[in-house]
């Protein structure tokens, strides 16, 4: 397994780490998705990370259908409105990852698309979100940990974990995710 496309759904504190991250090695195939109004804005203005600006890739959920990882960074209060972007999004072979605080996205999601989809993570930043500027310090970031419920170091993890190797991403493949 290969991940190639990467699909974002929310740029905020949390999404720009990954955008700034993988924005190198993936260039076009990563994607943020966004609709309307936040699409239009992100597209014109782009954002600023760092003191850096970026022009992703911007799609809408209808046009990132397959995408072979999606990344969830919403608010845990907007899930719910995302959902159905997830299910637009998610093919046979995608793997979902919910970077969202809290310990009941992946069930909430898998049951919208199919925990076989789920990759459990949490994420461990400081960053700060001021209009379309975010900051985060680098040097103290711990990144993102993810694993299988079931323990098993699969073949999707190692895929994450390659997708992420050579970039600025800290990650840790926890042997126990849920636990931690």
């Amino acid at each position: 397994m290969e991940i190639k496309t990467v699909a974002l759904i929310g740029a905020g504190a949390v999404g720009c780490y990954f955008v700034a991250g993988l924005k190198e090695k993936s260039g076009e195939n990563l994607w943020v998705i966004a609709e309307g109004e936040r699409k239009e804005r992100l597209e014109r203005e782009g954002l600023w990370i760092n003191g850096q600006q970026f022009f992703p890739c911007v799609k809408a959920p209808e046009e990132a259908v397959g995408a072979d990882l999606i990344l969830v960074s919403v608010k845990y209060g907007g899930l719910e409105k995302i959902l159905p972007w997830i299910e637009t999004m998610t093919d046979s072979h995608t793997v979902v990852m919910s970077l969202l605080n809290g310990v009941d996205s992946e069930e909430i999601i898998g049951e919208r698309i199919g925990n076989q989809h789920m990759v459990y993570s949490m994420m461990k930043i400081a960053s700060e979100r001021d209009g379309n500027s975010i900051v985060y310090d680098p040097s103290v970031t711990q990144g993102v940990f993810f694993g299988e419920a079931d323990r098993k170091r699969s073949e999707r993890v190692e895929a994450i974990a390659a997708l992420f190797e050579g970039t600025d991403i800290r990650y840790t493949i926890c042997s126990d995710i849920i636990r931690d």
